[in-house]
């Protein structure tokens, strides 16, 4: 099985718990220099992948300076070791073009919204809040669902009276991401039902 490495925007998706990855996946996780706070929780877990986690500071601003530094550190990596599976965890649609030039030069790349896309399974958030939810959303009338990512965390977290934790709240929206059932244009939620 080839080695997978993870390489994280962390400037552009809200990073789950990575504890549960693959013995066989490094990550190194691109934090820009606007972003000062790491939650704990998020911290504690990565430690439990030891050296198999680093983080990279990207000095210096600009709006795709973080996709750069991305990029470049891929080619790198690539260039020394061409049987290694990449994995870009990021929103950004700009790296496609890359990653489709890279797959014709017969390496393997792929980038993914959520880490449901990699082993999509339903068992945290449980197949029966993962359907709840979607058929609560299905039933409201389409300009009354919530537009704004923060809205639809607080909105599933009402339908389930708050008893839910946030990373089955995060889990739940991953995989209406990895099902097609939304997606996200400039930031806004896009209903495909």
């Amino acid at each position: 099985m080839n080695k997978k490495l993870l390489l994280v925007d962390f400037e552009n998706v809200p990073l789950p718990d990575l504890g549960n990855i693959g013995a066989d996946s490094h990550v190194i996780i691109f934090v820009g220099v606007s972003q000062k706070n790491v939650p704990i929780n998020l911290v504690v877990n990565l430690q439990k992948l030891g050296d198999r986690v680093e983080w990279q500071r990207v000095d210096g601003n600009g709006s795709n300076a973080l996709d750069f530094h991305i990029a470049c550190h891929l080619g790198r990596v690539i260039e020394k070791s061409p049987d290694l599976y990449c994995i870009i965890l990021s929103k950004d649609k700009g790296f496609d073009p890359l990653i489709r030039f890279l797959n014709k030069s017969g390496l393997k790349c792929k980038r993914i919204n959520c880490l449901t896309e990699l082993e999509p399974r339903i068992a945290v958030a449980g197949p029966t809040n993962y359907r709840l939810a979607l058929e609560r959303l299905s039933k409201m009338r389409k300009e009354s669902r919530p537009r704004k990512r923060s809205t639809l965390i607080n909105h599933i977290s009402s339908m389930f009276q708050k008893k839910l934790v946030q990373t089955d709240i995060d889990q739940i929206i991953d995989l209406l991401f990895v099902n097609k059932m939304i997606s996200e244009a400039n930031n806004v939620v896009i209903y495909s039902f």
